[in-house]
């Protein structure tokens, strides 16, 4: 076999090997420690933050359930400060599931070490646009004994954009090797 063919072919197991890294990668995105699991019904508690950076407020159901995330909006006060955190909605809303339920980032916020105080109060974590489209799908409503509030770390956002960019270049890598060597005859 020519080496510039076996090269192409090459390119399949090194473009399997980065799609393994590129999927622990991108996973790092949504698995952070979780700090507090508060239950809905429950609606507030105190949660302490051993080291200043980056956290989420995430939300935790019953998979193909309507979530009432349009009757409330959680608040974060710091105890030492009595300062109100600035909750910045998530983007892209980073979600997973295990097939029973469902977790969704909904806020990130920067926290320094601290004791903080973690409410649930009334309002609305989604848009107008949003509410208007729970509107359209007629789902059960979720049991509320079943759904919590959680604050977890979390790792910047291009943790996900990288991870999405290298998946693409090991897909491209395995793809473009199994392509060019066969073809690579009649290229010559």
């Amino acid at each position: 076999m020519n080496v510039s063919r076996f090269l192409l072919f090459a390119l399949i197991p090194l473009g399997v090997v980065l799609l393994i890294f590129a999927i622990r990668f991108a996973r790092k995105s949504f698995g952070g420690k979780v700090l507090v699991e508060l239950p809905y019904l429950q609606r507030s508690t105190s949660f302490r933050i051993d080291k200043a950076g980056i956290y989420a407020v995430w939300q935790k159901g019953q998979l193909f359930r309507k979530l009432p995330v349009d009757q409330f909006k959680p608040e974060i006060i710091c105890h030492e400060t009595g300062e109100k955190i600035s909750l910045f909605p998530s983007l892209f809303r980073p979600n997973s599931n295990d097939g029973v339920t469902f977790k969704m980032e909904m806020f990130r916020f920067s926290a320094q070490p601290g004791t903080y105080h973690l409410t649930i109060t009334e309002g609305s974590s989604i848009s107008a646009p949003e509410r208007w489209l729970s509107r359209l799908f007629p789902v059960k409503k979720v049991d509320l004994s079943q759904y919590f509030i959680l604050i977890r770390e979390c790792q910047p956002f291009w943790f996900l954009i990288a991870g999405i960019l290298l998946i693409s270049l090991s897909g491209l890598m395995m793809i473009g090797g199994l392509v060019f060597g066969i073809l690579y005859p009649q290229f010559r």
